[in-house]
């Protein structure tokens, strides 16, 4: 993944009207994230949404961030900000966070493998993706996205680059039919992405789907969650 422009800035700004999906993920991440860990990149920061948080919480957290004009305000954060992950030493990182990044890289393989370098033996990678390609919508679209992925193909990404993958699970099961719902829509020009709506829906929608998400997460969702480690 080399320096470019990222095209989806219009989507992260309406997706700071999903506070309770941003707090839903930041809880993932803390869950898989290593007691031992002192030394933490976020692969694909945005506009620091996560990295900000942690990072108020005393965490010392990295980041990866191809787009130069993000990667200006990610630098007022503090840390270490890099503009590829090429530029990142071996074995340099306890654990790697990436939210909604992967779908965006047509050279997954070798992506995979630059992050199974930087990690050291033991380290752990979180990894959360868009789930489906049925799914597609203008969003993904919008955004520069280059595939949605099932359980397997993400699986198989994330072992031919080198890690044990030791979680996968569904994320937002009601995301599911809302997206499909947000499809038949779009084709009659009868909705649109926006702040309005991604509030709407993390305010009244959100919650009840992560309550479903105990008993759906094997079988369906918008998005999958991968936890996987360097052996």
């Amino acid at each position: 993944m080399t320096n470019a422009e990222y095209t989806g800035r219009r989507i992260l700004e309406a997706m700071h009207e999903a506070v309770r999906y941003t707090r839903a993920v930041s809880g993932l991440i803390e869950k898989a994230w290593p007691d031992t860990a002192s030394r933490v990149l976020e692969f694909g920061a945005g506009d620091g949404a996560f990295a900000r948080q942690f990072r108020a919480g005393g965490a010392d957290v990295d980041c990866v961030e191809i787009d130069e004009g993000l990667r200006a305000g990610l630098r007022q954060l503090g840390g270490r900000t890099y503009g590829d992950i090429r530029e990142v030493a071996d074995g340099s990182y306890d654990f790697i966070y990436s939210v909604n990044v992967l779908e965006h890289i047509a050279d997954l393989p070798n992506e995979v493998r630059e992050l199974h370098r930087v990690l050291r033996p033991g380290g752990v990678l979180f990894v959360f993706v868009p789930a489906f390609r049925m799914l597609w919508t203008s969003l993904d679209t919008e955004v520069g996205h280059v595939t949605r992925f099932t359980r397997a193909s993400l699986v198989t990404a994330l072992e031919q680059g080198g890690f044990s993958v030791r979680h996968v699970a569904y994320f937002d099961s009601l995301g599911f039919p809302a997206a499909l719902t947000v499809r038949l829509l779009e084709k009659f020009r009868a909705f649109s992405y926006g702040g309005g709506t991604v509030g709407f829906y993390d305010s009244y929608v959100f919650p009840l789907s992560r309550a479903l998400d105990r008993g759906f997460q094997h079988l369906l969702g918008k998005n999958l969650v991968a936890i996987a480690c360097r052996s």
